[in-house]
């Protein structure tokens, strides 16, 4: 909507010299879902580049932290001997089962997800382009030349 506010004037000279407000309301609406595109498709490689980096770092450091808060109330308390896994991280076991921890998230963003992701970015860029074409159709050409100032 801001978009069609700053260009009122373009339009304006668009209809005064014979454009249809189809061509009119088809020129925003393909400008729209082309930067709707390349915004989701920057936004979508750079998440999948770097979530996977960030997710690791973020359980190497919760990792580290429950260790630490473990070795803490062993210390303090004593829980008797420390069962070590495959890791070398101290096993919970709380009377009930054991629990190993998850050293290493991998996570792909496959195809399938990534047209989902773009479906509804452009679904969305689409339902908000209505009002723009609301506004476009209710914009008197010659009125609009009058009022610019």
């Amino acid at each position: 909507m801001i978009n069609v506010r700053e260009r009122k004037y373009e339009i304006g000279v668009l209809r005064t010299i014979g454009m249809k407000k189809c061509s009119v309301i088809s020129q925003f609406v393909i400008e729209l879902l082309i930067v709707s595109l390349v915004g989701l498709i920057i936004g979508a490689g750079v998440g999948s580049l770097c979530s996977v980096n960030i997710a690791n770092k973020l359980l190497e450091s919760e990792i580290t932290n429950a260790t630490e808060e473990q070795n803490n109330i062993m210390e303090n308390f004593g829980h008797g001997n420390k069962e070590m896994n495959n890791n070398n991280m101290p096993s919970i076991n709380n009377g009930i089962a054991k629990i190993n921890q998850i050293t290493n998230i991998e996570a792909v963003v496959n195809f399938k997800v990534l047209l989902e992701l773009l479906g509804v970015g452009l679904g969305l860029t689409l339902i908000s382009s209505l009002s723009a074409m609301i506004s476009i159709a209710n914009f008197r050409p010659l009125t609009i030349l009058k009022e610019r100032s």
